[in-house]
């Protein structure tokens, strides 16, 4: 006796269209890393909102993936983004010791010492400097730094997964270049006309001139900025766990901020602060083993090296770059690494 089946089709359905997405993500994928995919698409996403932070770390990755080993890296706020230009660094540093080095600037506008330790852990994992600078000056420390920064950058699902904190988007923005094209399609949109085009292969940029703003409003802008001024715990603990990374194997190097001639002038407090500052950087570091260059006692900028008051413009950068590279000559020395 013949019994009446009825097949419905969803099975097979189901599985041709299972079938279709899986090609079509593996093209896309191909697709994502071509050049003209690159050319089409040229900033992608890792989750963060921060406006530096992507650019810098596909200008790192890019370099890498060329050059092999960077020595050499450089993190702190815009100060450092716009002050330190390593192609000087480098030039300097082989000029003194006959050996070359490679540098890296990761300035990223904002940053405190908080994420100091975190980002220069995802550094280490993924890109194996055997030298870390982090410039820090006394603002760095008060409650009125840019801790929204910190977040920007903490909340990146890709950040997150470099410090083991694993998620499903965390491992698609590391494993899958497309991801990380669809991922950043609005930040090409939304920085088509934006200045972090202006970021070169090595992680500056430049300030050219003077800024128009004048003297007395960017000083009015920073009396009002620095209305909450002091050195706070967990700023302090923040430079602490970048200073534990300090080992046979990563150099740790702290290099004050370099200040205005009008800065310290601006309010009494910055002044009666300081000490306080130079005593916290000397004791953390001596406790790290760590070396330190506290910068205001033995260099003063001329007028018109700066931009504003808080950032050098192109020829200051490169005086700085300059003694950056004299002062690295003396303190650290490249190690072999088996890393590529």
């Amino acid at each position: 006796m013949k019994t009446l089946r009825i097949t419905l089709p969803i099975g097979r359905t189901f599985f041709q269209a299972a079938l279709s997405l899986l090609v079509f993500c593996a093209a896309l994928e191909l697709f994502a890393q071509t050049p003209v995919s690159k050319f089409l698409f040229p900033r992608v996403s890792y989750g963060s909102s921060h406006p530096h932070f992507e650019i810098q770390l596909s200008r790192l990755r890019d370099r890498y993936a060329k050059e092999g080993k960077i020595d050499c890296i450089f993190i702190g706020n815009s100060q450092v983004l716009y002050g330190i230009d390593p192609s000087i660094v480098e030039q300097v540093y082989q000029e003194k010791t006959g050996r070359s080095i490679r540098c890296q600037n990761f300035g990223l506008g904002g940053l405190t010492p908080l994420t100091s330790g975190p980002l220069s852990k995802m550094l280490i994992r993924n890109f194996h400097p055997s030298l870390i600078v982090f410039e820090t000056g006394v603002l760095d420390y008060s409650p009125s730094s840019m801790e929204g920064t910190d977040e920007s950058i903490m909340s990146s699902p890709w950040m997150k997964y470099q410090l083991g904190d694993f998620s499903l988007d965390g491992w698609l923005y590391e494993n899958s270049y497309a991801f990380r094209m669809v991922a950043g399609i609005d930040r090409t949109l939304k920085y088509i006309e934006e200045s972090n085009t202006h970021i070169e292969w090595n992680g500056h940029a430049e300030l050219s001139g003077q800024t128009s703003t004048s003297i007395e409003d960017q000083v009015k802008f920073f009396e009002t900025a620095l209305n909450t001024l002091e050195i706070t715990d967990r700023q302090v603990g923040g430079l602490e766990s970048l200073l534990s990374l300090n080992s046979s194997e990563v150099q740790v190097v702290i290099i004050e901020t370099p200040t205005h001639p009008t800065f310290y002038q601006i309010k009494r407090r910055v002044r009666n602060l300081y000490p306080t500052f130079e005593s916290m950087l000397i004791s953390k570091t001596s406790q790290a083993g760590a070396d330190l260059w506290l910068t205001r006692a033995e260099i003063e900028f001329p007028v018109e090296e700066w931009h504003d008051l808080a950032h050098l413009n192109e020829e200051g950068a490169a005086n700085f770059s300059r003694q950056i590279g004299y002062f690295l000559s003396n303190v650290y020395m490249p190690r072999q690494s088996n890393n590529p």
